[in-house]
């Protein structure tokens, strides 16, 4: 043994997470002499496995390794290279140090715990290294053909951590849009997911949530699932659905044998488990633009939806309890509100009598992530009348606007961010809800995400603006935005900047600008028409047109003149719409929980009232 090796580890063992950078750099350049020592270099495997357990045992919270200087250095390139490339080449072998591969894995998965912009590139260089994603691919290849190392717990464990490594490094490829460079590594998990040892894995699992799962179920079932989640370069929602189509089945089937009680007692593991494949076997903000999927998982999905349902009495006789399982909990909430993002779920979730009641209970929750999602499964699932029912519309207000303010600045949550404001947009049509958020301050924030460069014209700027056009309808919400000249100007710039894919941006900044600005001036402006060029305006909601152009023509063949937008709107969309109120006698309103929820067709009606037209409301 190196007695300047003892002496290093010695001071790293006894400082632990108050060493500095400087005293680990300064133990990496011993540690790199005395491996070279004699001018030629060679591993020596002992003097590794004493540095590298003493690293791994460093407090996981400690962000040190984490540093540039530390990840540039030679030392962890060592590591990476006579271990972790060259014990996984020589994975067959008697000699193969499995502990000390386990060990140096850990420590990788450590140092990516904390990627950011700072050390991002120099992880990049460390971990994206073509030898080392070669022979993690071909460990995956041959699981997938032959089963081969899946009776090997200690290389499982190894290529666990090494790919948890690479999954937090993709995650952060994620935020920064770049291409993946590890496309080998991806498609050889992928195979290995969608093979039979998964599916084989899944049926292997005990009836119950308390089970502790095997090396190959943990790889298998959790690690790699959340690897293909994150993996930056998949852009083709095809490639998810593969997984799906793979594991939905046998995994519903799994979890829908297992009985609601037994979910007191889930263990960390197997709730990390089912929260990773359902992040895979769900995925609902990549499946935007994937059309059918909804209806292809359909079953499944509601096997799902009622067996967790079924859960939630259970979760609510505990809540109250010291029990340990709120994780848990608060996933069965979080998932369920992503199965309403598919509309023929939600359907099926809103025949579901207890449900709603259930998720209200659940908002009483003392956990605040899980009121949120509670909250955001009510704004898809409650009708108008269910809503102004509701004893404490302000808490609403309070969690929304608490969970705004917390992400708004933070890059990690960019995806959630975005889906909180989605899922607000269900909320602000409600006047009671509108004014709490009004009260707490929720303005000034919506405003930041319309006005500043950092957020996605065609996501959070588009939904936000959409908000605040909801919220425009309050006049002491109307009068703040009026009084913001810098929101305006911005707002008149977004509404004349005419850009194909930002349409919906467009049009929410015009709509906008006419409920601050031109509505007061049309509706003080006399009407001087004698007689209309449109017996009736239709108004509608978009998700009813088939329904809508089918009356429509029926009017039509009944000779009444008939302005619906299909057939005559031209130019701005509001000064549109206001045209055609303006020139018909009757507005015929096709009332429908989409319609209620279009701030546009909200928009409409308000003016046609003000207009003083003939209302007549038809119930879709």
């Amino acid at each position: 043994m190196s007695t300047v090796v003892d002496q290093h580890c010695a001071a790293i063992r006894e400082q632990g997470a108050t060493i500095s950078i400087q005293q680990l750099k300064t133990s990496f350049d011993a540690f790199v002499s005395e491996l070279k020592k004699g001018g030629t270099f060679s591993v020596d495997i002992t003097v590794i496995k004493q540095i590298v357990s003493i690293l791994v045992n460093l407090p996981h919270k400690s962000k040190q390794l984490a540093e540039p200087q530390l990840i540039a250095h030679h030392f962890l390139t060592i590591l990476r290279d006579c271990i972790l490339v060259d014990q996984l080449c020589h994975r067959q072998s008697k000699d193969t140090a499995h502990d000390l591969l386990t060990d140096v894995s850990i420590l990788f998965a450590n140092v990516c715990r904390y990627i950011n912009d700072t050390n991002l590139y120099l992880i990049k260089q460390l971990l994206i290294h073509k030898p080392l994603i070669n022979e993690l691919a071909s460990c995956f290849e041959e699981m997938s053909i032959s089963g081969k190392h899946l009776d090997d717990p200690r290389l499982l464990s190894s290529i666990n951590f090494l790919l948890t490594a690479f999954q937090r490094f993709e995650k952060k490829e994620i935020e920064t849009n770049e291409c993946s460079l590890t496309t080998p590594l991806f498609l050889a998990v992928l195979k290995l997911v969608c093979s039979s040892y998964a599916v084989d894995m899944l049926t292997r699992l005990e009836h119950n949530f308390s089970q502790k799962l095997t090396e190959g179920q943990t790889l298998l079932l959790n690690t790699c699932p959340l690897y293909v989640y994150w993996f930056s370069g998949n852009r083709k929602p095809e490639l998810a659905l593969q997984v799906t189509r793979w594991l939905l089945r046998p995994f519903t089937a799994w979890m829908t044998s297992c009985h609601p009680d037994s979910i007191i007692y889930c263990s960390q593991e197997l709730g990390d488990m089912m929260r990773h494949l359902a992040f895979t076997l769900v995925r609902p903000i990549e499946w935007e633009n994937a059309n059918g999927s909804s209806e292809e998982f359909y079953d499944d999905y509601c096997k799902r939806v009622s067996h967790w349902s079924s859960f939630l009495p259970v979760i609510i006789r505990h809540s109250s309890d010291e029990w340990s399982g709120m994780s848990i909990a608060r996933f069965i909430v979080q998932d369920l509100y992503n199965f309403t993002l598919h509309p023929s779920v939600l359907n099926f979730m809103k025949s579901i009598p207890t449900l709603i009641p259930m998720l209200l209970k659940m908002t009483d929750v003392q956990q605040s992530e899980t009121q949120l999602n509670a909250y955001r499964c009510l704004g898809k699932l409650m009708t108008e009348e269910d809503i102004k029912t509701m004893a404490n519309p302000s808490k609403i207000a309070m969690i929304y606007v608490k969970f705004l303010m917390n992400d708004i600045d933070d890059p990690k949550t960019k995806e959630r961010f975005y889906s909180l404001l989605q899922s607000l947009k269900n909320w602000v049509q409600h006047d009671q809800v509108k004014v709490h958020l009004i009260n707490q301050k929720a303005l000034p924030l919506l405003v930041r995400c319309v006005t500043e460069t950092k957020f996605d014209p065609i996501k959070e700027q588009t939904a936000a603006l959409e908000i605040l056009l909801a919220l425009s309808f309050n006049n002491d919400a109307a009068s703040t935005l009026r009084q913001n000249h810098h929101f305006m100007t911005h707002v008149r710039s977004v509404s004349n900047n005419i850009i194909s894919d930002q349409s919906r941006l467009q049009r929410a900044a015009e709509g906008l600008l006419w409920k601050l600005e031109k509505e007061r001036e049309a509706v003080a402006k006399p009407a001087i028409l004698n007689s209309y060029q449109h017996d009736i305006m239709m108004s509608y909601s978009h998700s009813d047109k088939q329904l809508c152009y089918q009356i429509h023509e029926q009017l039509v063949k009944d000779g009444f003149r008939v302005w619906i937008d299909r057939d005559h709107m031209h130019g701005a969309t509001m000064i549109a719409m206001a045209d055609a109120i303006e020139n018909s006698d009757i507005a015929i309103i096709c009332m429908s929980d989409a319609y209620k929820q279009s701030v546009y067709c909200q928009s409409e009606a308000h003016y046609a009232f003000e207009r003083r037209r003939c209302l007549i409301p038809l119930i879709m």
